[in-house]
């Protein structure tokens, strides 16, 4: 399958050629992609942290910012990890999902899409959420989807995207507290 250059370019979000990013990338890459898929997975699953659980109230936009910090929102965390596939060479991207807080407003959940034919049951592209830590008992305990969706409302949005959408960047631009767009600023549309 050809893929578009698109999904190894670094963009002004997911800057993939950030030095931080390719220092990182690089000490992560494995002998073969398969190692690497692995091996970077786990380091945003298991070092980036999400303010929800630390009660943390900076807000990045960046992936090298987010890489700086040790902590991001979901959408940060799935810029994270395609910025540092990139920048090993793996193509990349993000997807979206739809999930419903716990006041029952839907709001969009970030995830990254990688190009691993050797994990994927079709071949190509499989989704990744690295929201929760191994060992985390809200982990869904299925190796590259740390979240579960809950069923019937929640869904994953077909669209790949090659950088950030825009109703994230305003969202996260615009806040100046994590905690206060956890609970009310989180974009609930791909518009």
């Amino acid at each position: 399958m050809h893929l578009d250059a698109e999904f190894l370019a670094p963009t002004t979000h997911i800057d993939a050629d950030h030095p931080d990013i390719t220092a990182l990338a690089h000490a992560l890459s494995g002998a073969e992609p398969p190692e690497t898929v692995r091996t970077v997975f786990a380091y945003v699953r298991d070092r980036i942290s999400h303010p929800a659980d630390t009660g943390g109230t900076g807000v990045t936009v960046t992936a090298s910012d987010t890489l700086r910090a040790g902590e991001g929102l979901c959408y940060n965390q799935a810029a994270l990890l395609v910025a540092l596939y990139r920048a090993a060479g793996i193509p990349a991207a993000l997807r979206f999902q739809e999930v419903e807080t716990e006041t029952g407003r839907r709001v969009l959940h970030g995830i990254a899409t990688v190009w691993a034919p050797y994990f994927s049951e079709t071949g190509g592209f499989i989704l990744l959420d690295p929201r929760y830590p191994e060992g985390d008992p809200r982990h869904s305990g299925h190796e590259w989807q740390t979240r579960a969706l809950g069923h019937p409302f929640e869904r994953n949005l077909p669209l790949i995207h090659t950088d950030m959408l825009p109703a994230v960047v305003r969202a996260l631009e615009s806040a100046d507290d994590a905690q206060e767009l956890l609970r009310a600023g989180l974009p609930g549309t791909l518009n």
